[in-house]
């Protein structure tokens, strides 16, 4: 076992080796379907996330955006192997997350890639066992992996510290602690084993303003100091934009837009993305994007619309929208959208309606 120093992370120390390397994560054409009963003598499904493909580079932050319901948080589970991919592949470091979670003959390979990938969960009360202290929440990731009890103690210290809180409250219990306190010990926890990779699943957003800010700001300075990699989820646009440097936006279980978060935010190309900022709340509408306001209710993924499933709430379908579903195509350098309006390589819309040419200008 390789002993971690309370001094140094090992994190710290690849930091500058990362440049220029593959992909830590790559998520290859990743498909979900969960079975639901609709009646006593039918069954349907779910489509929770059809094809998504991405990638994460190492010690970046990727953000993933889209209303409720649009698969984030399966992805997310999908990504750490909590749930079962139907297709697709999931690959960490080059090594294929469903391939080593089915294996029996790899048990090593699990124990490793498990240390490397965690998840901070969204509600901080829930996440945390009410029976067991605060330090005992933390050291039990290492207690599992192996470590000598100075080690769990030198290390849950050390934790502590790093998020923010006194090597004391590691005798306190959750229910003594507040709930920004409560999730800079979910991250604690997340960081005991030293991973490369930290799923945020909503992990601001039970928490007041002013308490998101500090969190926020956490995660931003471990990340500096540790060289960590974020796959970052969350509703709100404003929380993303700060965090990310790449930002990926979903709509029932597909992406439709992923480019770096300032390309994002000062020209989105789909109009779904172009529909999420015009209604974030600003100071100076001026400055913010104009699109048509979204109509309608987010489609049934139980049924969900044929070719591009954005067709039943955009206003610029088209005939092709029903008929051929819209691939991620790079429409500007680094900029992919999945939309019939682009014409494939460039940024230009495709102007088939007064609508669209008031929108293409």
């Amino acid at each position: 076992m390789t002993t971690l120093s309370v001094e140094t992370d090992p994190l710290v120390a690849v930091v500058d080796g990362d440049a220029g390397r593959p992909p830590l994560l790559e998520v290859r054409n990743v498909s979900k379907s969960f079975p639901v009963r609709l009646s006593p003598f039918k069954k349907g499904y779910v489509s929770a996330v059809d094809g998504l493909s991405f990638t994460v580079k190492h010690g970046t932050t990727v953000g993933i955006v889209g209303e409720s319901g649009c698969g984030k948080s399966t992805a997310a589970r999908l990504i750490l192997g909590l749930i079962d991919i139907d297709n697709g592949d999931v690959l960490f470091e080059g090594r294929n997350v469903k391939a080593q979670r089915e294996s029996p003959q790899t048990p090593d390979d699990r124990r490793e890639l498990r240390r490397n990938m965690q998840m901070v969960f969204q509600d901080p009360h829930s996440a945390l066992n009410p029976r067991a202290s605060i330090g005992e929440i933390i050291s039990f990731p290492m207690k599992v992996h192996g470590f000598s009890k100075e080690e769990q103690q030198e290390r849950t210290q050390w934790l502590l510290e790093q998020v923010g809180l006194h090597a004391n409250h590691a005798s306190y219990y959750p229910h003594q602690m507040s709930g920004g306190q409560r999730q800079r010990v979910n991250i604690a926890r997340a960081l005991a084993l030293s991973p490369r990779l930290v799923v945020c699943d909503e992990a601001v957003s039970a928490l007041d303003k002013s308490v998101q800010a500090q969190v926020l700001n956490l995660l931003k300075d471990l990340q500096a100091e540790l060289g960590l990699t974020y796959l970052f989820i969350s509703h709100d646009l404003n929380v993303v934009q700060y965090m990310s440097d790449e930002v990926l936006v979903m709509y029932l279980g597909q992406a439709v837009e992923m480019t770096d978060s300032a390309r994002l935010y000062a020209k989105p190309l789909h109009p779904y993305t172009q529909a999420l900022l015009a209604s974030t709340p600003r100071l100076d509408d001026a400055d913010g994007p104009v699109a048509p306001p979204l109509e309608g209710e987010l489609p049934s993924p139980l049924d969900p619309p044929s070719g591009c499933r954005f067709r039943t709430r955009c206003p610029y379908a088209m005939e092709v929208c029903a008929q051929e579903r819209p691939l991620l195509v790079e429409a500007a350098d680094g900029h992919r959208v999945a939309c019939h309006l682009y014409v494939e390589g460039s940024v230009e819309m495709r102007a088939t309606s007064p609508a669209l040419a008031v929108s293409a200008s």
